[in-house]
């Protein structure tokens, strides 16, 4: 278990160090596993303004609707955003939803802050806490997530490493928005057929089911 994060002050004054934040560009995709059918269904590149609801939303509680704080989640890979997507029933459920798979390249720097130690540095600990950030109670992760944001002007996010597949996840913030293209590189529904050997690899890899 890790305490609960330090002030905004003391952040603050702790300062970040060089390999601290991780630069995600427009060479690296970053992709997403998101619903296109139901309620409360969002576009590919819409943030979440409900919450909180998943680990590092920074919305303040109670959950509700919060106009001012947006959240959006992606990974490094499709089996990560897979893994993420699906890990409460370990099925990929292909139909229901009609999700899709989404890859996309920012068209700016993002500056994400590694809470994980992905890049090899040791913020979470330097400041008090762990790298196990990325598995305590969301309760406690949404907690710091809310500091972050405040404490941190110039970070655009988040980076840590998801639970599931082991790859770098993102959490971004609303001031990450204008990282956005206008369009996808790529999104398909999960029923696509140039989809079936990724999803029957993926799910291979994780141990999951594709339906």
């Amino acid at each position: 278990m890790i305490p609960a994060p330090p002030g905004v002050e003391a952040l603050r004054a702790t300062g970040l160090l060089p390999g601290e934040v991780i630069d995600v560009g427009a060479e690296q995709r970053i992709w997403r596993v998101h619903r296109t059918d139901g309620v409360h269904v969002l576009p590919w590149n819409a943030l979440r303004t409900f919450g909180p609801i998943l680990r590092f939303d920074h919305h303040p509680p109670p959950r509700g609707e919060h106009a001012d704080h947006g959240i959006w989640y992606g990974s490094d890979s499709p089996r990560g955003a897979l893994a993420e997507a699906f890990q409460s029933t370990r099925v990929i459920d292909c139909r229901r939803g009609e999700p899709f798979l989404t890859a996309l390249r920012f068209t700016r720097v993002l500056r994400l802050l590694d809470v994980s130690g992905i890049g090899g540095a040791a913020w979470s600990t330097r400041v008090g806490g762990s790298h196990a950030i990325e598995s305590v109670a969301q309760c406690l992760s949404r907690q710091w997530a809310r500091q972050i944001r405040q404490a941190y002007g110039e970070i655009d996010g988040v980076a840590y490493r998801g639970r599931y597949a082991g790859r770098m996840s993102i959490a971004l913030f609303e001031r990450g928005a204008d990282g956005f293209p206008d369009r996808p590189e790529l999104s398909l529904p999960l029923w696509h057929s140039e989809l079936a050997c990724p999803l029957e690899t993926a799910a291979h890899e994780l141990g999951y089911t594709v339906v």
